[in-house]
């Protein structure tokens, strides 16, 4: 409605003239630069899960000599000290080398008698405790249930702490294998502990009471954890067929382990208990081979979402860039346009 006869008039036309092309353009920044926002947000929170996956395999390491040497103290215990004490000493020499190589120590929490908790902060006090621990540890004097508190509680704490880490997201695909992951960290502990039990069987010749009940609920919670890891990530199921069918001596594996459930009288057999250790150990050991994997296919996972992160990140700062450059220059060409026009 303004007359460009008049220099008012000429200068609000001007200003129509460069606000109008100038709203689809702002429009496009702020677009772009909130694409930008999401996509950093997005490459943080897979960065997070990196992190997160981090301490989760250090932590895993620790937790996996634990039970290692877990399984080593008991059935030195059990066989009455038949297997040498310096071979004990290598178990004990791994963990420690594994608690070294962590960056961070979680604080936990590790109880003790009459309900008490003790908090053990850094990674010198835990091992402090550690090797006051494995000082007292003897064929004669130590029980069974003593060991297996101790290291049970130590682990169910790690756990606890690395269950608590790792959070899943629904914003990627790969809170399956974060679940996948912490299933089979706690698949391979209730194993570990069954295992005890096992080996008190072959070398008392009967479980009692608690420790048979023990036996069956924690044997049914690794079962049932394992299965539910191998459901989450279903290409794991293959591979652990395949070690199934690798392992020569499964099958004896599940004999004895229905021998234990059945849970009757035998004779006592150092033996016997020396060959179902080694064989849990070596079943045990494929199925970290399967923990590995694991690793593996979340650290892949991460690192390709990682990098299509940062290809979207790289374009939408080149959109960003190209619309600001270009911006101005529309802009000037626009005034000069307009102003050759009046």
């Amino acid at each position: 409605a303004s007359n460009p006869a008049y220099k008012r008039g000429r200068r609000l036309q001007l200003l129509q003239m460069l606000v109008l092309p100038f709203i689809p353009i702002l429009a496009l920044i702020v677009q772009t630069g909130i694409t930008l926002n999401d996509i950093i947000i997005y490459r943080q929170e897979v960065s997070d899960i990196e992190t997160q996956v981090t301490i989760a395999t250090d932590l895993g390491k620790v937790v996996t000599q634990m039970q290692l040497e877990r399984s080593e103290v008991a059935f030195f215990i059990f066989t009455n000290g038949s297997q040498l004490r310096s071979g004990l000493q290598h178990r004990f020499s791994q963990t420690n080398q594994s608690l070294n190589n962590m960056i961070t120590w979680p604080p936990v929490q590790i109880p003790e008698s009459e309900g008490r908790a003790v908090l053990l902060d850094n990674k010198s006090t835990f091992l402090d405790r550690l090797n006051k621990f494995r000082s007292n540890i003897s064929s004669e004097e130590s029980s069974m249930t003593e060991v297996l508190h101790w290291y049970t509680s130590v682990n169910a704490a790690l756990l606890d702490h690395l269950t608590n880490q790792i959070k899943e997201t629904d914003n990627s695909g790969v809170w399956r294998y974060l679940v996948s992951f912490k299933n089979l960290l706690r698949s391979i502990e209730n194993i570990g502990i069954a295992m005890v039990y096992g080996i008190n069987y072959f070398a008392r010749g009967k479980l009692y009471n608690s420790s048979y009940i023990h036996y069956v609920r924690h044997e049914a919670l690794g079962n049932d954890l394992l299965n539910s890891s191998l459901n989450f990530v279903p290409s794991l199921r293959l591979l652990y067929k395949d070690l199934t069918r690798r392992m020569k001596d499964y099958g004896d594996i599940k004999r004895r382990k229905e021998a234990i459930i059945q849970n009757h009288s035998r004779n006592k057999s150092d033996t016997d208990a020396e060959v179902y250790f080694d064989s849990m150990a070596s079943y045990v050991d494929e199925l970290r081979t399967l923990q590995q994997e694991l690793r593996v296919k979340i650290r892949n996972y991460v690192n390709s979402n990682l990098l299509e992160a940062s290809h979207k990140e790289a374009y939408g700062i080149a959109i960003l860039v190209l619309v600001l450059v270009v911006s101005p220059i529309i802009i000037i060409l626009v005034h000069n346009a307009v102003a050759t026009i009046q």
